[in-house]
């Protein structure tokens, strides 16, 4: 098998484990569901309505089988093709060789849709084919099968093989498989004191684990990283320069863990990609900036999360510096909230900041940072007080710009003859456009009530020019 088929066949067994959960949820006493196969496709790309960035996922087709018993004991065995995107199943194929998209799906993501329909005109069924997880586990086994018996195996001689060994050589052959496996990780990922004197160079990042990252625990002990002194990051392309064997992330940039030894190891088994955040975000997230204000975008280019206990890493770039944040998602939304951390290149923390992310302050802490970021954020402000999103209901320290009700009262402004010329002149929506567009290009510069008071005046002005050249 090549590196490609590889990749593909580890993408295939991670899907199937996720949805065998969903189809066992489905099954009943009288009715089963098997996999019977599946074929990854590729990768569908759109664009996102709201920001116009650029949308990608993976699409699987899965073949089922289902067994449905009825009263009187009889079965009845249909087969059954299904589309996913991702992890969500959005169609089915019809008898005909017709696909049926769901019709929530078809309606609320036409994009991702006709994203899925280009991938399957554009990609040949034998490649489709060859993607099989079947076809790739057989071809995975003869290779399995020859380093042990010392002889060429062909993929169509797999199954016989396998039937004319005894239990001891089965147990045997799956044991080697599985320690030839870890094996391979573990030297792939470790580096030696030479290579991990690469990494000062090529790192473009650095957090140090003994930092307190919220009034109390230190970074090491929130990631669950013991023995290493150090997170580089790196950009993904260099990994294999620093260790040509390594096993190389997808993404940006990478994690690399530096030990108290001073040797190094790619901690790419030590966490996982968050596919809901980074290039293709499905997602927004929340972060707490040092400096206290907090923002919900969806700019982090990697996100890691930590595979014992669902804390993340986020990286994004900041007019050329790496701005890392330490996180984890909320309960009820199941969305990243981050707070930045103190790295080389980006300097002290202040104690105000980190404090808010205390794990002490209870498991709801979290999702309470979470609403009162999004109240504020929906509502057009960033606060400087980190107060503001502590997770404490009674440290308000400012009200929001109702936009609405300053609309009406330039709508309805009285001159100094007590005319109400501009309600007359201009609408409603060309009021709130001027206001906002005002509030935008000097909203750093003057208070918001002189705004106010000079849109006004000008429509004002405006509104009168306008009423005189209309009686001429």
């Amino acid at each position: 098998m090549n590196q490609k088929e590889r990749k593909i066949l580890k993408l295939e067994e991670s899907f199937r484990d996720t949805i065998e959960n969903d189809i066992l949820k489905q099954q009943t006493e009288n009715k089963k569901i098997k996999i019977k196969d599946i074929k990854f496709v590729g990768s569908a790309e759109w664009k996102d309505k709201i920001n116009g960035q650029e949308r990608a996922d993976v699409v699987f087709i899965v073949e089922k089988e289902i067994i449905e018993k009825s009263e009187d004991g009889k079965e009845r065995v249909t087969e059954q093709k299904s589309y996913y995107l991702g992890d969500k199943c959005v169609a089915g194929e019809l008898g005909n060789g017709e696909i049926l998209y769901g019709e929530t799906f078809a309606i609320s993501e036409p994009d991702k849709m006709d994203a899925i329909k280009d991938l399957l005109e554009r990609t040949p069924e034998e490649e489709i084919e060859n993607n099989s997880i079947n076809k790739l586990q057989i071809k995975d086994m003869a290779e399995v099968l020859s380093a042990y018996l010392g002889r060429t195996i062909k993929e169509e001689e797999v199954q016989k093989t396998l039937e004319d060994m005894n239990k001891e050589e089965l147990e045997e052959l799956s044991e080697e498989k599985e320690q030839e496996n870890v094996g391979k990780e573990k030297k792939k990922n470790e580096l030696s004191e030479k290579q991990a004197e690469k990494i000062k160079v090529n790192g473009i990042q650095r957090a140090d684990l003994s930092q307190n990252v919220d009034g109390i625990e230190t970074l090491g002990k929130r990631l669950d990283l013991y023995g290493y002194q150090y997170i580089y990051v790196v950009y993904s392309e260099n990994v294999n320069e620093i260790n040509p064997n390594a096993k190389r992330n997808d993404t940006t940039y990478s994690l690399i863990g530096m030990k108290n030894d001073g040797t190094a190891k790619v901690l790419n088994d030590e966490f996982e990609m968050d596919s809901s955040v980074g290039n293709n975000a499905s997602k927004v997230q929340t972060r707490i900036n040092a400096d206290g204000t907090a923002t919900r975008d969806s700019k982090d280019s990697s996100v890691f999360v930590r595979k014992s206990n669902g804390m993340t890493i986020g990286c994004r770039n900041d007019g050329g510096i790496v701005r890392m944040s330490l996180g984890q998602k909320t309960i009820e939304e199941n969305e990243i909230t981050s707070t930045e951390i103190r790295t080389s290149k980006t300097g002290y923390i202040p104690i105000q900041t980190r404090e808010i992310f205390n794990r002490n302050k209870g498991v709801r802490q979290i999702d309470k940072i979470q609403d009162k970021v999004k109240e504020h954020t929906d509502e057009g402000c960033m606060p400087k007080d980190v107060k503001d999103f502590g997770g404490d209901e009674n440290t308000e320290t400012h009200e929001h710009f109702d936009l609405e009700y300053f609309v009406q009262e330039i709508l309805n402004y009285e001159n100094e003859q007590g005319e109400e010329q501009i309600k007359e002149v201009f609408t409603e929506s060309e009021v709130r456009d001027k206001l906002l567009r005002e509030l935008k290009e000097n909203g750093d510069k003057l208070p918001q009530e002189q705004i106010i008071e000079n849109v006004k005046k000008e429509m004002n002005l405006d509104a009168e020019n306008l009423e005189r050249e209309h009686k001429r």
